[in-house]
C-alpha cells in the first residue's frame, strides 16, 4: 500500500529524503519554512515565562524586545510576590559578584555599580548603595537604579539604615544613623521629593548604644538596633526619638519590649550569625585572611517582622587582609522608568 510521499516498505535503495526505521518521509516536494524565535505567538511566550525562576527569565527577558513584552506579567509575579527566603549576594571584588539562592547554586554577574560601594540596607528587594558621599536605591536583578540627593558625609563608619517603602512610592522616607568620631551620634531623614537631608543630633544617647544591627520602619516608626539589647525609636508623628532596652520574652527566638515599651515597639524575630550559621565563608572558599561585612534584611512572615541582623567578620590572620562584602536579599524585579528619579 502506497500513497504519495509515504511508504510503509523499507526501500531497496538509499531514499531522497528521511528514513525513520520503516516510514521513508520524502522530502523531495517539501517546502521547509522558518520563523524567527521572535515571532511566536505572545500567549505562548507569556505561558513559558511564567513557568521560570527569576534568573531564568532574566535571560528570558534580555532576548528581545517581543520576549520582553511577553514576559512583563512574570515579571509582575515576582515583584508581587510574598516574601521568600532571603538569597546572598557576595561582592567587593571590582564589579563581579557571586549570587546565592536558597538551594545554594552560585551565579556570577557583573555589577559595575556594586565596585567600590557598600550596602547599607536591604529590603523588599531594594538594595541602599552607599559611594563615596553617593547614594542610590537598586535592584540588581533588573539593574533599576534611582539617584538620591548626595550625603553629608563621604564616609560612613558605624551605621544603621532604612527606608519605610519601595523607592518608587511617593510616601517613600529613608533614615540613616551614622556614628561620627566628631560630633557623635547622629540621623539623617530624607522625604521623598527632598534634595537635602534633615540631620537630627542625638547627643542624650550617643554612648548608649553598641555597634548596630540592623534598622526597621514600622508603623510610622523607624528602629535601630544595636547588636545587644537597646533600640533607638525616632517617630516620623512627633519627630521625637527614643531609647529602650529588649527584654526576651521567652527562650525562643521571639522578644518582645517589656511593658513600659510594649505600645511603642511591636514584636519581631531577632536572627542572628546567619552568614556563620550558614557556612557561607566556606561556601564561598574565602580563606583566613578574609575580613567579610555582611548587610542584613528584614523578612515579614504572618505580620511579624524577622530581622536578619548585620554581621562583621574579622580576619583571623593577623597579616594584610582581603575585605569583602555582602548582603543578604529577597529576589525580586523591578522595571523603572529611564526618567524615574527621587523628585516628585
Amino acid at each position: 500500500m502506497e500513497e504519495k510521499g509515504l511508504s510503509f516498505a523499507k526501500s531497496q535503495r538509499e531514499p531522497s529524503g528521511i528514513n525513520y526505521g520503516e516510514i521513508e518521509i520524502n522530502t523531495n516536494n517539501v517546502e521547509v519554512v522558518t520563523r524567527p524565535w521572535s515571532d511566536l505567538p505572545a500567549d505562548l511566550l507569556s505561558l513559558i515565562a511564567d513557568r521560570l525562576g527569576i534568573i531564568e527569565l532574566l535571560s528570558f527577558h534580555g532576548v528581545c524586545k517581543a520576549w520582553q513584552a511577553a514576559s512583563s506579567t512574570a515579571s509582575a509575579k515576582i515583584e508581587t510576590a510574598s516574601n521568600p527566603e532571603p538569597w546572598f549576594l557576595f561582592y567587593g571584588e571590582d564589579s563581579q559578584c557571586h549570587l546565592y539562592n536558597t538551594s545554594q547554586r552560585r551565579y556570577t554577574m557583573s555589577i559595575p555599580e556594586l565596585d567600590g560601594a557598600t550596602c547599607i540596607a536591604s529590603n523588599q528587594g531594594w538594595l541602599l548603595i552607599f559611594k563615596e558621599g553617593s547614594m542610590f536605591f537598586y535592584c540588581p536583578f533588573s539593574h533599576a537604579k534611582i539617584d538620591l540627593p548626595k550625603f553629608p558625609h563621604s564616609v560612613l563608619s558605624e551605621h544603621a539604615s532604612a527606608f519605610s517603602s519601595p523607592p518608587t512610592s511617593s510616601e517613600c522616607i529613608v533614615a540613616v544613623m551614622h556614628r561620627d568620631h566628631e560630633s557623635g551620634l547622629e540621623l539623617y531623614v530624607l522625604y521623598r521629593g527632598a534634595d537635602t537631608w534633615t540631620r537630627i543630633k542625638l547627643d542624650n544617647i550617643q554612648y548608649k548604644l553598641s555597634a548596630f544591627g540592623l534598622a526597621t520602619y514600622k508603623d510610622e516608626v523607624f528602629h535601630f538596633f544595636d547588636k545587644k539589647n537597646g533600640v533607638v525609636t525616632f517617630s516620623i508623628k512627633d519627630k521625637s526619638c527614643l531609647m529602650y532596652n529588649i527584654v526576651k520574652k521567652d527562650d525562643s527566638t521571639t522578644r518582645k519590649l517589656n511593658s513600659t515599651a510594649r505600645k511603642r515597639l511591636p514584636t519581631f524575630v531577632r536572627i542572628n550569625s546567619l552568614f556563620v550559621k550558614s557556612d557561607m565563608k566556606k561556601k564561598l572558599g574565602l580563606g583566613e585572611d578574609v575580613s567579610v561585612s555582611i548587610c542584613g534584611t528584614i523578612l515579614e512572615y504572618g505580620g511579624i517582622d524577622n530581622i536578619i541582623f548585620s554581621e562583621d567578620l574579622e580576619a583571623a590572620e593577623e597579616s594584610e587582609n582581603h575585605h569583602l562584602r555582602g548582603v543578604w536579599i529577597q529576589p525580586r524585579f523591578f522595571q523603572v522608568s529611564s526618567n524615574q528619579n527621587w523628585s516628585l
